[in-house]
């Protein structure tokens, strides 16, 4: 839990819960004076963006460590939509698809992120870290953004962690409504790919059309998952029956036939984007120490994207290619709900529930040329047809405290029995959160084209005659996980120090469930009459129910389809914060972790053994380690060092990055951004870093501030991304535990207002990382080609900068917002072949925001105006490329 950071947060807190009552501080003794808040309608109109840019680096004067705070009246301001949003004004972070954040030009591996101190399972599945843009602006009550390491915060700590906290008490009547749509230039108006799905597609849910049919799940029961003709046989005659091959034969064709074969893909014409939010609040006083509040919340988004790209082979580019055509429909649903109850200032009791869901639903067809049946010159072009639909939810339901434990009711004082504990407060919560992702009816179907040799038009198309010409799978995925926790913060001051000693719990308890099924469409002995046209065409219409035709169904698939997986931690720390003559502020502290982890491999087909590893095996898989990881940090503070407020801050953290379930489990899943398919490890270990960084502020009266730091990091046993064995042209990747790495690197931030040189309402702020690394991988057997290297999604280069806008009369505010990252290590390549870098990518971005009346306001935003294409390189050849898309956007928002 990321508790209070100075002796001074026992005043600040009170604070904080005073502005939520519609009042505010006067100063930040202990005997806090209260007045009531004086309208803020000039400070809510006049330079938003800057104003909020300043809040952000002011904020973290307050903190023992570097910190970056943005509150929801900096959020308001602004008028951010979402985190993700808020975010973008933070030094140091890079936001990549929009939605995860990338700290000091480290990958999503070495960030985290929390909701009200709690471990939340992501919705999407295939990444360790929560999507940001999925929390709406209007839920959040402020966002912690630390990038230096305190032994209250959890120790998988690698580059930083965002906490995201959301409100329970509005400050008066809250209803807002927000309507919008957008444009992209690669897919609005323009032809994309479809094909018949579901009733209830529109609301992100399959209606059951997709499901798994009873005929098959009734099948694998009965034929202890063996579809097989002969097993098949076997077991009806294994009762002294008296059955025939065909019949079998047609018991085997009836299964297959169950599935839904309503798979052809065909063109439409997408249309906009479609946005609609709305939020209602309000605060009861139910008496004069007693208010209730509570905070209702929906939003839902619609947006059809073509997502086309090529792929080519490192070792024969022009003959050994493909081209896909792809369109993802995604449907995003949320909905938030809170309710708090406080008695005065001491005590806060808050409940939240959140609903979110997100599904992609994606269609496309792959057309290409490889080195075996489908050579550029034979007059033959591979096909491959895919649709997946992939339904991801998480539910989230928290309970939270605050607590001063000395409190007054009916105006008498009740206090502890030690008069030094007098100030101590107690913070706790509890989560309860599931997340699931489906994906019902996952089909590839491969084909062949036969093409005009001068023109490239298709001329006939059919199903290869191949065992698994058709596969259709089913996955059903849950993680269910608790977070709870607590902390006791005594504040103490003396004639020349303030003191704040603190201490807590931290519990987590994940399991995982993944559960997949298989069916295979058997053609190696079909008919080749029955496999002519498209998938739609070939696989229905009682082909295969015509025993003439040779169609066979089976199960399984050459991978593991399934596991099961558990992680628990419990964790234990201590901290203390000194200032002395408010020069010289030390903190430290120590936190023991005790981490468990195993992910189990299983066969839900083998009735007699359905866990695929031995016991040897077993032993090391299961990870179990408790260690400790300490922490600590020095800040000096004076005046007039260049500048009006300065600062000089050390620090030092010991840490871990430990691997995700998915980077553990043995089954194959789609990496979302790259479409690479990738396979877990389950021997990986945890890593362990040593985190030093030196920092100096200088904070001017006039908002402007300068900041410089450098970084280093120790890392022992890094995982990183690596080419699979033996997956030639088809890239699969996995991972592996590297010896050790180093990281160092240098970063600057500022924020400078404009008007001296005669630019009133501008002002410029940005930071910039520069960092090198290095890894050394001693098991050379493996087959990498090179050893020693940059970090995988290490870029070196990371620059974000902004130039705002707020316009003197407060009607209209914008920024221009320009993001980099340097060229970047995808995955570590084998056999004399060199690593496969993405290009480094450069973003331009456009916001406006105009305030015609006091509830109302319209935004409009541009993105990727240099149009940029995504580019993966290796050996000087682009071996996969994404379209551009640049995209507008427009939302107009009313305020009651």
């Amino acid at each position: 839990m990321n508790m209070n950071k100075s002796w001074q947060r026992n005043a600040l807190a009170s604070a904080i819960v005073a502005a939520a009552w519609g009042v505010a501080p006067t100063a930040l003794a202990q005997d806090t004076e209260i007045k009531i808040a004086q309208p803020l309608e000039e400070v809510t109109v006049v330079a938003r963006q800057k104003s909020s840019a300043e809040d952000v680096i002011a904020e973290r004067l307050e903190y023992d460590v570097v910190t970056d705070i943005i509150s929801n009246e900096q959020i308001v301001r602004v008028g951010d939509p979402n985190v993700a949003s808020a975010l973008r004004r933070v030094p140091g972070l890079t936001l990549v698809d929009d939605k995860f954040i990338y700290v000091r030009g480290l990958g999503e591996r070495y960030s985290s992120a929390q909701l009200n101190s709690a471990l939340v399972p992501s919705p999407d599945l295939q990444r360790n870290v929560i999507p940001l843009d999925i929390f709406p602006a209007e839920v959040i009550e402020s966002l912690a953004v630390q990038k230096v390491y305190s032994a209250d915060m959890p120790a998988n700590f690698g580059g930083g962690n965002v906490d995201i906290r959301t409100r329970a008490l509005p400050n008066d009547l809250l209803v807002n409504v927000t309507v919008g749509s957008g444009w992209s230039s690669a897919s609005t108006g323009k032809d994309g790919l479809t094909y018949n799905g579901g009733g209830d597609d529109a609301l992100g849910t399959d209606d059951g059309t997709r499901a798994l049919p009873a005929e098959i799940t009734q099948a694998i029961q009965t034929y202890r998952g063996d579809i097989s003709v002969a097993n098949i046989f076997q077991t009806l005659n294994k009762d002294g029956g008296f059955h025939t091959i065909p019949e079998a034969q047609a018991i085997n064709r009836k299964i297959a036939a169950s599935l839904n074969r309503d798979i052809d893909i065909t063109t439409k014409s997408n249309g906009p984007d479609k946005k609609i939010k709305a939020g209602v609040g309000y605060n009861f006083d139910l008496s004069d120490d007693w208010n209730l509040g509570f905070i209702a919340m929906g939003s839902y988004d619609n947006k059809v994207r073509n997502k086309d790209r090529t792929n080519r082979s490192s070792n024969n580019p022009e003959r050994i290619y493909s081209d896909t055509q792809r369109t993802v429909d995604e449907v995003s649903l949320n909905g938030f709900g809170s309710v708090g109850l406080a008695y005065g200032l001491d005590h806060q009791i808050d409940y939240t529930h959140l609903f979110i869901r997100d599904t992609d639903d994606e269609a496309s067809i792959t057309t290409g040329f490889n080195a075996n049946n489908a050579e550029i010159d034979s007059g033959n072009q591979y096909v491959t047809y895919e649709l997946r639909y992939e339904e991801r939810e998480l539910r989230t339901n928290q309970l939270r405290g605050e607590h001063k434990l000395v409190s007054t009711f009916n105006d008498v004082v009740y206090e502890l029995p030690f008069r030094w504990a007098d100030d101590l407060a107690f913070e706790w919560f509890y989560s309860d959160s599931k997340a699931t992702t489906d994906k019902p009816n996952e089909v590839s179907v491969e084909g062949m084209n036969a093409i005009d040799m001068d023109t490239g038009a298709v001329l006939s198309t059919r199903i290869e005659d191949l065992s698994t010409a058709a596969v259709f799978r089913f996955t059903d995925l849950a993680d269910n996980v608790e977070s709870y926790g607590w902390d006791l913060v005594l504040p103490v001051e003396g004639d020349n120090y303030r003191l704040e000693l603190s201490g807590g719990y931290d519990g987590s308890r994940k399991d995982r469930s993944y559960l997949g099924t298989t069916v295979n469409i058997d053609t190696s002995n079909a008919d080749p009459d029955a496999l002519a046209g498209t998938p739609g065409e070939a696989l229905c219409c009682g082909r295969i129910e015509d025993r003439d035709n040779g169609f066979i169904a089976s199960l399984g698939s050459a991978e593991a389809e399934s596991y099961l997986a558990a992680q628990t931690l419990d964790a234990w720390y201590g901290k203390f914060d000194v200032t002395w003559n408010d020069t010289w502020r030390v903190s430290g502290g120590l936190r023991r972790e005790d981490f468990k982890q195993a992910a189990l491999p299983i066969d839900t087909l083998d009735f007699d053994n359905q866990l695929r590893v031995s016991d040897d095996e077993l032993a090391d898989i299961v990870v179990a380690e408790a260690k400790n990881y300490p922490s600590l940090s020095m800040t000096y503070m004076t005046q007039d060092f260049w500048a009006e407020t300065f600062q000089f801050r050390l620090g030092y953290g010991g840490t871990t990055v430990r691997p995700d379930l998915r980077e553990v489990a043995v089954v194959q899943y789609i990496d979302p951004v790259t479409d690479y398919r990738v396979v877990g490890n389950p021997y990986l270990q945890t890593s362990d870093l040593q985190n030093y960084d030196a920092r100096g502020e200088w904070f001017f009266d006039n908002g402007n501030s300068f900041t410089v730091s450098l970084f280093h990091k120790n890392i022992d046993s890094p995982i990183e991304t690596i080419r699979a064995a033996g997956s030639d042209d088809n890239v699969v990747l996995t991972f592996v535990n590297a010896e050790e790495a180093q990281l160092t690197g240098v970063e600057m931030e500022w924020l400078y207002d404009m008007q001296p040189i005669g630019a009133e309402g501008f002002f410029v702020s940005g930071n910039v990382t520069y960092s090198d690394s290095e890894i050394t991988i001693t098991d050379t057997d493996i087959g990498l080609t090179n050893n020693k290297r940059r970090m995988t999604g290490h870029s070196k280069e990371v620059a974000n900068i902004q130039v705002g806008f707020d316009s003197p009369d407060g009607y209209h505010s914008a920024t221009l917002a320009y993001n980099f990252f340097g060229e970047r290590i995808l995955f570590a390549a084998r056999d004399g072949a060199d690593d496969a870098y993405e290009q480094p990518f450069n973003s331009l971005d456009l916001n406006y925001a105009f305030y015609p009346m006091e509830n109302l306001s319209v935004r409009l935003r541009l993105t990727n105006l240099l149009n940029q294409e995504r580019e993966v390189k290796q050996d000087g050849v682009v071996i996969l490329e994404e379209v551009a898309d640049r995209t507008l956007s427009l939302g107009v928002k009313w305020d009651l």
